[in-house]
């Protein structure tokens, strides 16, 4: 159980020394060096997070996308048992990693071990056969470099739930998915016009995901 910054340390280390041992590289920062055939390269059906994967919404497992757009303490309990989890993970068509809160606000060293956190994650579930998708979350501009050695043109997924709705004149987000190129965007939540607008501005790719609650309530009244 994760209680405090140790304990995420620890977890770190640990996903370290077992993604070196199935031969992964890392780049000089520490982090995962992925190949391109170990993302999802196709649009979900439905994407839901982790909590709801038994919900009666899935019709088909193969064709879902699973999530952490969550509370961060309902993602910590995920960390220590990435890999009793690996079967869970499988039945699904792939899994958009983890999304621990990182704010502009925060320590450059701490946004940078959660981003770690982040791709270490996502590397133990693709070296076990998990399609994954990686996440657009950044803190400052200097984080977004974290990105770089994630390969050019594959999926990416960004969450606007819970967050503030894109400044008009704050281009952070559509210079960071210049960065990383994406092959192709999920988007998961509530619409936020301006930063779709920027999307489609830049010529990229992308497609609309309700949040579960939105889904839920569309649900009952189509019963």
């Amino acid at each position: 159980m994760v209680k405090n910054l140790i304990d995420l340390l620890k977890i770190i280390e640990e996903y370290i020394r077992y993604l070196k041992s199935r031969g992964i590289k890392f780049n000089s920062k520490g982090f995962p060096l992925l190949k391109k055939e170990m993302f999802l390269d196709e649009y979900p059906e439905l994407v839901l997070p982790y909590d709801f994967r038994n919900s009666i919404l899935v019709t088909d497992p193969k064709k879902t996308l699973l999530c952490f757009y969550c509370g961060d303490k309902r993602i910590y309990p995920r960390l220590s048992r990435v890999l009793k989890d690996i079967p869970e993970y499988n039945r699904f068509l792939g899994v958009v990693t983890i999304d621990i809160t990182v704010t502009s606000d925060m320590d450059e060293e701490w946004q940078d071990v959660i981003m770690l956190l982040q791709q270490l994650f996502m590397a133990v579930l693709a070296v076990n056969g998990v399609k994954v998708v990686a996440n657009l979350r950044t803190g400052n501009a200097r984080s977004a470099e974290n990105l770089n050695d994630v390969p050019k043109g594959v999926m990416w997924a960004a969450g606007f739930l819970g967050c503030a709705e894109e400044d008009p004149l704050d281009y952070r987000f559509v210079s960071t998915t210049l960065r990383v190129m994406p092959s192709k965007f999920v988007v998961y939540g509530p619409e936020d016009e301006t930063a779709l607008e920027k999307l489609d501005m830049m010529g990229f790719g992308y497609r609309i995901y309700d949040d579960y609650h939105k889904l839920s309530k569309k649900y009952k009244r189509s019963a």
